[in-house]
C-alpha cells in the first residue's frame, strides 16, 4: 500500500507535500496549470521530492477532451494512474469520457451519493476500473462500511486507488475526525483489505494530521 497526499503540480505544492511527510501524491490539475502541458508538468514532478501515484482529471465538461487528454498524457509520462472524475459529469457520461481515448491505466471515481448498484452497472460491469471515494460512498449508503468491504472483496482487482476522507451527509472532504464517518474503523478496514494507493483527500493544511491518524488507526 502507498499512502499519498494531494496537490497541484506546482513546485511549492510538491515541496510542501514532502514537508508534510508524504513521498507520493495525487496530482489535481487546475485549468491554468493544464495549459503548461504534460511534458513541462512531468519534468517538474520528476524533479520534485515526491512521486505521483495518480493524476486527477481537471473539472471540465465530459465533452471537453483537450484538458482530459493532457491529464492522460501526464499520467502516461509519470507512469501514474488516471482518476477520471469531474464535478460536471456523472457515471452516465462514461462513454463520452472514454471518447477522449485514454492511454493511461484509469478508473472512474464514484460521485457523491452514487449507489453501489449504479456504479456496478455503469462502471464495473462495463469492464472499467473504479476509483473508490469513501466519503462519496458514505453519502450514498448508511451501511457504507459493509458496502466498502463488499466492493473490495468482489471487485478488488479493478480498484487501484482509494480516496480516503471524512464526510457529513452533505459535505465531503472534511478533516479526519470532523465528520460522521467512523474514521478509525474505516482506516483499519483499508489497511487490512486494500493494497493499492490510498489518497488522503483533505485540504493541504489538514493532510499532516490525516496521515498521523491513518498511521495510528
Amino acid at each position: 500500500m502507498q499512502v499519498a497526499g494531494k496537490c497541484p503540480p506546482t513546485r511549492e505544492a510538491l515541496r510542501r507535500s514532502a514537508d508534510r511527510g508524504f513521498d507520493a501524491v495525487e496530482l489535481h490539475l487546475p485549468l491554468d496549470v493544464v495549459e503548461e502541458g504534460a511534458e513541462t508538468l512531468a519534468a517538474r514532478v520528476e524533479a520534485s521530492p515526491v512521486s505521483a501515484v495518480s493524476v486527477h482529471t481537471p473539472h471540465v465538461l465530459p465533452g471537453e477532451h483537450g484538458p482530459l487528454r493532457v491529464a492522460d498524457a501526464l499520467a502516461v509520462e509519470l507512469d501514474a494512474y488516471l482518476v477520471v472524475h469531474t464535478q460536471y459529469s456523472n457515471l452516465t457520461h462514461v462513454p463520452e469520457l472514454e471518447g477522449a481515448g485514454f492511454e493511461a491505466a484509469h478508473g472512474y471515481e464514484n460521485p457523491p451519493g452514487a449507489s453501489v448498484r449504479h456504479l456496478t452497472n455503469l462502471v464495473l460491469d462495463q469492464g472499467h476500473g473504479l476509483v473508490l471515494d469513501t466519503a462519496h460512498l458514505f453519502m450514498a449508503h448508511p451501511d457504507y462500511l459493509t458496502e466498502f468491504q463488499m466492493l473490495l472483496d468482489r471487485h478488488g482487482g479493478r480498484i487501484d486507488v482509494v480516496h480516503l476522507t471524512d464526510s457529513t451527509a452533505t459535505r465531503d472532504g472534511v478533516p479526519f475526525g470532523e465528520g460522521d464517518i467512523e474514521m478509525a474503523t474505516l482506516c483499519r478496514l483499508v489497511k487490512g483489505s486494500f493494497d493499492g494507493a490510498v489518497v488522503l483527500e483533505v485540504m493541504p493544511d489538514h493532510q499532516r494530521n490525516a496521515l498521523r491518524r491513518f498511521r495510528e488507526a
